[in-house]
């Protein structure tokens, strides 16, 4: 790895640092914003706003993120909802024929839906890590309600987001936003991506969460390890179970680099040297 490309990591780590402290007194108010009707425009231009994503002071990145989905007028709750209505708790052994687990891999229903997705804060967080890089593509394996894409659109405006999510009320609900908000470099793909057949498109960034039981995870890792000789890319890996998956499993991935550790989440790399 050149010095180069250890300078622009050490960059991204003290710019987003200088970013958050700078604007936590003087971030959005989300509490007067929830309580109020925006336009389509004036939401456009507020997920523009890289600082509508930045966690202010006094308040917990889970209760931003809800106020966050209410200004911007998510559904989420009322899908969640309708998800336990016609599926089982994924904590519930299934009772009958008639309320059975969603088939083809977890999807975490029953779970709520502020624990079920990475908060917005986060999202930037890491996001602005990577800003030296200027990537040009992120992809998100079990995106949900797809907000990746929306934080995206302040600091990579011009980055494509391709998703997957194998719910498709889910996707669709991310597809509507998007619209809504004119993010039209995110692509939602409804799509098992535990399929033998499914293949890992070329990105910058790939994101990780604990999507599935670990099994499952590790299909998508040996995948990507497939690639990590041949490509350049950062993986995002948030959640205990996967970040000790490859702690445990797959040393490849910072053995030689390294890794970046933060509370909920940690960064791999396949080329850059990392703290």
């Amino acid at each position: 790895m050149t010095g180069q490309s250890r300078h622009n990591l050490a960059k991204g780590i003290y710019i987003t640092n200088q970013l958050q402290e700078a604007k936590a007194d003087d971030a959005f108010d989300f509490v007067a914003l929830s309580q109020k009707k925006s336009s389509a425009t004036e939401l456009q231009k507020m997920v523009a706003n890289e600082n509508f994503f930045i966690l202010p002071k006094g308040i917990s990145p889970k209760e931003q993120s809800k106020r966050i989905d209410r200004i911007l007028g998510y559904r989420i709750g009322r899908i969640e909802q309708k998800h336990l209505q016609s599926y089982c708790a994924y904590y519930r052994p299934a009772a009958d024929e008639r309320k059975k687990h969603f088939e083809g891999t977890q999807t975490w229903i029953g779970l709520h839906p502020q624990v079920l997705q990475t908060p917005y804060s986060e999202i930037w967080h890491f996001l602005n890590i990577l800003r030296p890089y200027n990537p040009k593509t992120i992809v998100d394996f079990g995106a949900a309600y797809g907000r990746i894409g929306i934080v995206m659109k302040g600091i990579f405006p011009q980055a494509e987001f391709i998703a997957y999510e194998i719910m498709e009320t889910r996707a669709a609900e991310a597809r509507r936003m998007w619209e809504h908000l004119q993010l039209d470099r995110c692509v939602m793909i409804q799509q098992n991506i535990l399929e033998d057949e499914f293949a890992i498109p070329p990105a910058d960034v790939y994101f990780m969460y604990d999507f599935s039981s670990p099994l499952d995870v590790r299909v998508i890792l040996k995948k990507l390890l497939a690639k990590l000789k041949s490509d350049r890319f950062f993986l995002v890996a948030r959640g205990s179970g996967i970040r000790s998956l490859i702690q445990l499993k797959f040393p490849q991935f910072w053995s030689v680099h390294g890794v970046i550790h933060h509370n909920d989440w940690s960064i791999y790399s396949s080329f850059c040297d990392l703290y």
